[in-house]
């Protein structure tokens, strides 16, 4: 006989089941309705603007890039909507067609908002459902009232300051309003720390310096501190911080005017810098990258070395992990091409022959100096500069200056190098090729355009490299220059 208890729990067990089916269902649709619902909605509205486009940007690192082109909507709106969250930071929009602009910010917080602006007064802007503009626009509107007295003020000072009359009540005066403004940020930064615009706000704060007036080199100190605490009101860990318009500009400042103008003092300002930002961000790959490629370039000599660090201590240790495999081998491979010409390595030993293919060993050479010239009797370049090295020879050889020049024709096209030193008088060299390329010195010199220089001391020591003939003299005036200061030592 069936339990009553036991067909109650059954009919409850189904009752429950089609009820769970139900709701699974009902989750399953707001899931998917939820998946394919816009993940950011920005809608605009443009008072006096004739245009039917306007367009939106951020800023990257060093650049202003085009996120999206916008259309006016039958609302008489611009909306800027998609499936996927904007990535957080600063953004343009750009009216045409004289291309005036505003800023807005977009955190990780806010991706739905609407803001009105006027055409005729770009500088005032509504914004609703997102306090990150609003405390934007209120702090841009405190500096607008507070900015025509302290500019009138400034004027006054200076002009009392040129006439040398007292300024001090005007000074006052403006160290007075200062304070008001820096109470005004401290108070913003303070309350709302997690909001973009106050993080513009603190990044732009200078660093105050301590008193060095009792120290032994009170400017040395200053610079010291100033460069140390330059990054302290800059977030580097902010996910929004490498799409604003001002850190590239500090960067750029810290690393080219705070930092001297040499390999090791660069590499290492890069390292201290990159270990401020986390390693998996944004803000460590365009950084990384952004260097990496800005030195694989540069026309400054010895600054391939700071592409070999950051190859070597990012992209071969597996730091850079926005490079597929292909791309890091390509890097390392470039890295490696040139790591063993870099300034201060011992160049290679090489053995290359002359007309009559008597072997000429670079070791061997009885010089104070080597200029180890490569050139090409159809290049160019050679051919223009030729006379400039000449001329350099002439004169330096007589103080232990060689110039060992050699042809990089191969096979049966060596003979156009005989004929082309001939005619370009240059005798003066120690003159040689390498018809089969036995001493691979393309390679072990990274000889890949004409003409190619290095300066070799008698530990065959690489001085200085890829310069041009019209500089040799001033390069080696230096480099005995400074060789006297050092045996003066």
């Amino acid at each position: 006989m069936l339990n009553y208890f036991t067909v109650f729990a059954v009919i409850f067990s189904i009752e429950i089941l089609a009820k769970m089916r139900l709701l699974f269902g009902l989750m399953l649709f707001l899931i998917t309705s939820i998946s394919v619902q816009a993940q950011h909605k920005i809608d605009f509205t443009i008072d006096n603007y004739e245009q039917d486009t306007v367009i939106v940007g951020y800023y990257l690192v060093d650049k202003q890039l085009v996120h999206d082109t916008i259309l006016r909507d039958d609302k008489n709106q611009f909306v800027l909507e998609g499936d996927h969250n904007l990535d957080p930071g600063v953004y343009l929009l750009l009216l045409l067609p004289e291309k005036e602009f505003i800023q807005f910010l977009v955190s990780e917080r806010e991706q739905f908002f609407s803001l009105q602006l006027d055409r005729s007064d770009l500088s005032s802007i509504q914004t609703k459902n997102t306090a990150d503009n609003q405390t934007f626009q209120d702090y841009v509107s405190f500096l607008k009232v507070i900015r025509p007295t302290a500019d009138v003020l400034r004027d006054t000072i200076k002009a009392l300051t040129t006439a040398e009359k007292d300024a001090t009540e005007f000074q006052e005066q403006l160290l007075r309003m200062d304070s008001v403004v820096y109470a005004y940020q401290d108070s913003l930064i303070n309350n709302h720390p997690e909001l973009i615009s106050t993080m513009m706000i603190k990044a732009n704060k200078e660093v105050i310096l301590p008193d060095f007036s009792h120290t032994e080199d009170p400017a040395l100190e200053r610079y010291m501190y100033y460069r140390d605490h330059y990054f302290d009101n800059i977030d580097l860990t902010n996910p929004a911080v490498a799409r604003t318009p001002f850190l590239h500009q500090r960067v750029d400042y810290f690393l080219n005017k705070l930092t001297p103008n040499h390999p090791d003092s660069l590499s290492k300002a890069l390292d201290w810098l990159f270990a401020k930002m986390p390693p998996k961000s944004e803000t460590f790959k365009y950084y990384v990258s952004h260097y990496l490629n800005h030195y694989a370039v540069s026309k400054i000599v010895g600054f391939d070395e700071i592409f070999v660090h950051l190859v070597d201590n990012y992209y071969a240790k597996g730091k850079a992990f926005w490079a597929d495999e292909e791309n890091v081998t390509e890097i390392i491979s470039k890295a490696n091409q040139i790591r063993p010409t870099l300034i201060g390595k011992i160049g290679a030993d090489l053995t290359v022959f002359d007309k009559d293919e008597n072997p000429i060993t670079l070791s061997e050479i009885d010089y104070e100096y080597l200029v180890l010239l490569f050139w090409a009797p159809d290049c160019g370049h050679c051919k223009k500069k030729m006379p400039e090295f000449v001329e350099f020879d002439k004169k330096w050889s007589p103080k232990g200056v060689k110039t060992l020049a050699i042809c990089t024709k191969l096979m049966d096209k060596v003979g156009s190098c005989w004929d082309a030193i001939d005619s370009k008088d240059m005798g003066g060299f120690i003159n040689a090729a390498d018809k089969y390329h036995e001493s691979n010195y393309k390679v072990k010199y990274n000889v890949t355009s004409t003409p190619k220089v290095f300066i070799l001391d008698q530990k065959r020591e690489i001085l200085i490299k890829n310069i041009g003939a019209e500089h040799l003299e001033t390069v080696m005036d230096e480099i005995i220059k400074i060789k006297a200061q050092e045996e003066g030592n």
